[in-house]
């Protein structure tokens, strides 16, 4: 008698927790499609996933600060600044992406392998601007981004900043949308957004798209770097400057306006593609050339109009 009780209990706890499985399972079917409903609706009104999303063709190429045999600065914590402008460049493009499939994202190197390196140039550092400049010129893309970290011997330095060329109204709105999204984070402060007309940058002036090259922090700065090294303040600090090309070409969709690189004086000729070279010459040819007949008529005029002349 007690061992058919036993029994009998075995047998009721077992088909409790039968029941018990059947029951999540038919509670998880009933609920799964509400909560995906939920998450869905979510979604939808999570600006991050929505108010970036607009037919667009604009392509945002985006260059990693040094590479390959040029490690760029050294960080308090011995990791090298290619390291650094590397994983934010690539993430930066991850979330330009994820916010607006619809722009295109290029980089001038995804890895730390540098195509156009030349390791026994004999002005590396000019072969490299030229590597990347060149790669610029033939994908031609709507915006350009250069991602860099700074560096001082006052290891107290600390923020951000920016350099664009003179005139491009883009990349200055771009740029003020970075810092809005960067004090809500907040990180770290705003050192300015400096124009290269009095410190020229070949990745800036020499290429046609309107560009940006920014530092997002000091290297030297131990607080800084330790916050950099972080991958919170990386998502945070990527998805900021991400959101703001986001919100740029969603308010201005269609193609950026191209400088004309005669007339920026610090663009070095002899430093561009050969197409590109010719064009500037002569371009600059045909300037001199009406600026000096302009003087010489202006003269002329003067000598007329003045009795002592001989």
């Amino acid at each position: 008698m007690n061992q058919k009780k036993r029994k009998k209990r075995k047998l009721r706890t077992w088909v409790k927790v039968v029941l018990a499985l059947l029951g999540i399972t038919i509670a998880w079917s009933v609920l799964r499609p509400l909560l995906s409903k939920e998450e869905h609706e979510a979604n939808r009104n999570d600006p991050d996933q929505t108010a970036y999303k607009v037919d667009t063709n604009a392509v945002v190429m985006i260059d990693a600060g040094h590479g390959g045999m040029d490690g760029g600065a050294i960080s308090t914590s011995n990791k090298a600044e290619k390291q650094y402008s590397l994983e934010y460049a690539l993430k930066i493009g991850e979330y330009i992406q994820q916010y607006n499939p619809n722009i295109e994202v290029i980089y001038t190197h995804n890895s730390d392998e540098i195509p156009w390196e030349n390791v026994n140039s004999y002005n590396y550092a000019l072969d490299d601007l030229n590597g990347r400049t060149n790669l610029i010129y033939e994908k031609d893309p709507d915006y350009v981004l250069s991602v860099h970290f700074n560096s001082r011997e006052d290891n107290s330095e600390y923020g951000y900043e920016s350099y664009v060329r003179k005139d491009d109204v883009a990349s200055d709105t771009i740029y003020s949308y970075i810092v809005k999204n960067l004090e809500a984070i907040p990180w770290s402060k705003n050192n300015g957004g400096w124009s290269t007309e009095g410190y020229p940058l070949q990745i800036v002036d020499m290429v046609k798209s309107p560009s940006m090259l920014i530092e997002l922090g000091y290297l030297t700065n131990a607080n800084e770097v330790n916050e950099l090294n972080t991958e919170a303040t990386k998502d945070k600090i990527c998805k900021a400057i991400a959101k703001a090309y986001c919100q740029y070409i969603a308010d201005n969709p269609g193609p950026t306006e191209r400088q004309d690189l005669a007339k920026n004086p610090n663009v070095i000729a002899e430093n561009l593609p050969e197409e590109e070279r010719k064009k500037v010459e002569e371009a600059r040819a045909k300037e001199k050339a009406e600026q000096e007949a302009a003087q010489a008529a202006a003269n002329s005029s003067s000598a007329e109009q003045d009795p002592n002349t001989n």
